[in-house]
């Protein structure tokens, strides 16, 4: 019998009908937008800000949850988009456009055209709408003038019924913005703190009760996924994956408990700065890119990979994948998308390097560091390779 009893209670994608050590930041939330709830205001626009799982998300999708109730009687309604899957202003606008008309034809008008008529139908229907844009961390630093209009539709003349829910990991990404454009958005700010350990035991303990069989789970495994968990800044997400593979490698070891040794195994198949389907979300050469640093972290033993050396390895695993390598621009623009994806760390190299060049490295320790006294836990970097080329020769088998 399976130790599990609702496996699905542990995934990003489950939204559980309490949010323990949240509910506060919810009500907040609730408190800006409740004006334009209730039909007093037209708009208002909000940031969340915090670390990767601290609950921004679910906090979003609950408020999403609340003003769905008022959606009839209030005219109110919600448009969410993860902005790291749909990327770009255009997968956007186009999900803004469904809303306001599914059957609208969308090829052969430009991005500019979609929003002036979803403005345009917004302005002369009796909807408000509240669009909630998750991941966005990346618009402020590559799509300023998107951010500018998304915050200036008066400008174009029009009623402004569109009120905006940013959601970001890192204040220093609106801050790459110019003023100009976050002159119209910038007001209200609820930062997330990171959980305490405390904290994150009743939340693993509080799921963990709705996905496991009673008596399945000891306490002390749900302690010591709280430990790992607390090396990464106590985030929520890691730790219910780590319950999730535990349960997994129970199961498969036909276990009737799950321990807090399958915990310590499930780290080392489970990274912690992201998730195997934000991998699958990537581009096939930005598997493949990321595919070479690992690979290079991993041979090398280093912590850090010059861009030079990078493009050298991606070019030959590109071509060992039957891939035809993208230009050096190209590449330098896969570079930059995957670092506001926060997926890899760069940094211009110290006055001690020979030359100034940018370096490049994974956020995660991939590396089973040699001598670490500390005893942190470590995700396999075989593991992550592995799955990468997993993923890359099933895209070609798909695309073939």
């Amino acid at each position: 019998m399976s130790v599990f009893k609702k496996k699905e209670s542990l995934l990003p994608s489950y939204i559980p009908p309490e949010i323990p050590h949240r509910q506060e930041k919810l009500n907040e939330l609730i408190e800006y937008y409740k004006p334009v709830i209730d039909g007093e205001s037209d708009f208002e626009h909000v940031f969340i800000i915090g670390n990767t799982g601290t609950g921004k998300t679910l906090v979003a999708k609950h408020l999403e949850r609340y003003i769905t109730k008022f959606k009839q009687d209030k005219k109110v309604d919600v448009i969410y988009v993860n902005a790291r899957f749909e990327r770009i202003p255009g997968n956007i606008v186009r999900r803004m456009l469904r809303w306001a008309n599914p059957i609208a034809p969308v090829k052969g008008y430009s991005v500019e055209d979609m929003y002036q008529y979803f403005l345009s139908f917004l302005e002369n229907s009796p909807w408000r709408v509240l669009l909630i844009l998750d991941d966005a961390d990346h618009l402020f630093e590559k799509h300023m003038i998107f951010i500018y209009q998304l915050g200036r539709i008066y400008e174009a003349g029009m009623q402004n019924k569109l009120s905006l829910l940013f959601i970001v990991r890192h204040v220093s990404s609106i801050n790459k913005t110019d003023l100009w454009a976050l002159g119209g958005i910038r007001k209200n700010m609820i930062y997330f703190e990171d959980y305490t350990y405390e904290e994150l035991v009743d939340i693993l303990d509080y799921r963990s009760s709705t996905a496991f069989r009673e008596d399945s789970i000891t306490f002390e495994t749900i302690e010591t996924a709280a430990d790992i968990a607390s090396t990464y800044n106590f985030n929520a997400r890691y730790a219910l994956e780590l319950l999730y593979k535990a349960g997994t490698l129970a199961d498969k070891e036909k276990s009737d408990t799950v321990k807090p040794e399958h915990v310590r195994k499930a780290r080392l198949e489970v990274p912690p700065a992201f998730t195997y389907d934000e991998l699958r979300t990537l581009t096939i050469h930005e598997k493949v890119l990321i595919y070479s640093l690992a690979e290079i972290l991993n041979k090398t033993d280093k912590s850090f990979a010059t861009t030079g050396e990078l493009e050298k390895r991606y070019r030959e695993n590109a071509r060992i994948f039957n891939l035809e390598p993208v230009g050096h621009t190209w590449f330098w623009k896969m570079i930059n998308t995957l670092a506001s994806f926060g997926l890899i760390s760069k940094h211009l190299s110290s006055k001690n390097f020979k030359g100034r060049t940018t370096l490049t490295t994974l956020p995660i320790k991939t590396l089973e560091e040699k001598g670490n006294k500390v005893g942190l836990p470590s995700f396999s970097a075989d593991t992550l390779l592995n799955k990468l080329r997993e993923m890359i020769e099933d895209e070609i088998i798909q695309k073939s």
